[in-house]
């Protein structure tokens, strides 16, 4: 039967600590993941894939992260319950333990294209700080990934890989310096690319996009917005209160009760259409038009 070692109980914002799902682990790796996660998640054991599969299609509440063996003890591969959960829980984030060799490739690849976040090979869970590491890539790749699919449809396509960048790495990608280094060109590109799309300029660009996983994780954690400013590279907390205030009207408590990402798309929306017919030169800033005598 599986078991639930809570390893840290603290109230939050939005409800309960993280929890991780760990299927058909070992002792040793149990043991391991417990250490890694200590006072950071709540861990609940699953035997099988089987036994997590009926788990995640049963009422279980919120899960932050599954983690899965590419096959567990029966045999049977994980690349099924994979793509569902990332169809049915796209706010999972999902790792996979693989052992390593060309051997194993093709399990490899196919869990990677099921929906795979990040992979964890034989040997890197010797390190806590190696799997603290990589769960958070997972939870930062599903977080992006998420926030895309909000912002695909508001920003033109040839700006995509500008979100992408942004949202990849929040903490590192601050800046249009930041996001022309990621993309490998100049800063004037990514102007001549926002003014060919008829779009918001860069600088404004990156920072709904930093906003939009702002919200994401002030809907889905129970990070404070200090600690949200830390991980997503703000100099501090009040620039990060100040810029959305600036942008989106709106204080981050209102942000979360008001809908998360979806509340700050819905600004962007409004922002783009006052922009584009010319009502609004900057965010907050209305001009006012007035006839000729």
């Amino acid at each position: 039967m599986p078991g639930e070692v809570a390893l840290h109980s603290v109230p939050v914002a939005s409800g309960s600590a993280a929890r991780v799902f760990l299927c058909a682990a070992t002792p040793q790796q149990r043991a391991r993941f417990i250490d890694a996660l200590r006072q950071r998640a709540s861990i609940q054991f699953v035997d099988s894939l089987g036994e997590l599969k009926r788990l995640l299609r049963s009422n279980v509440g919120e899960v932050d992260t599954v983690i899965v063996p590419a096959r567990d003890s029966e045999g049977f591969a994980a690349e099924p319950i994979v793509r569902e959960i990332a169809l049915d829980r796209p706010k999972v984030a999902i790792v996979a333990y693989c052992e390593a060799g060309t051997q194993f490739s093709t399990d490899i690849r196919s869990l990677a294209v099921a929906g795979v976040h990040q992979i964890i090979f034989r040997g890197q869970e010797a390190s806590a700080a190696s799997l603290r590491t990589i769960l958070a890539a997972a939870r930062t790749q599903c977080a992006a990934g998420w926030v895309m699919q909000k912002l695909a449809p508001v920003v033109p396509s040839m700006l995509h890989p500008m979100v992408e960048a942004a949202l990849a790495k929040p903490e590192s990608v601050s800046s249009v310096r930041d996001l022309a280094n990621a993309l490998g060109v100049h800063r004037k590109t990514l102007f001549n690319r926002c003014d060919s799309a008829r779009f918001l300029p860069p600088a404004e660009l990156l920072a709904w996009c930093r906003l939009a996983l702002v919200a994401y994780h002030l809907e889905n954690t129970g990070c404070t917005i200090e600690t949200i400013a830390i991980d997503l590279g703000f100099p501090s907390d009040t620039a990060l209160r100040n810029a959305m205030k600036r942008y989106t009207g709106l204080r981050a408590t209102e942000v979360r009760t008001r809908g998360g990402v979806t509340c700050v798309v819905d600004v962007l929306r409004e922002r783009l259409r006052d922009w584009q017919s010319g009502r609004t030169v900057a965010p907050g800033v209305t001009l006012r038009l007035t006839r000729s005598p």
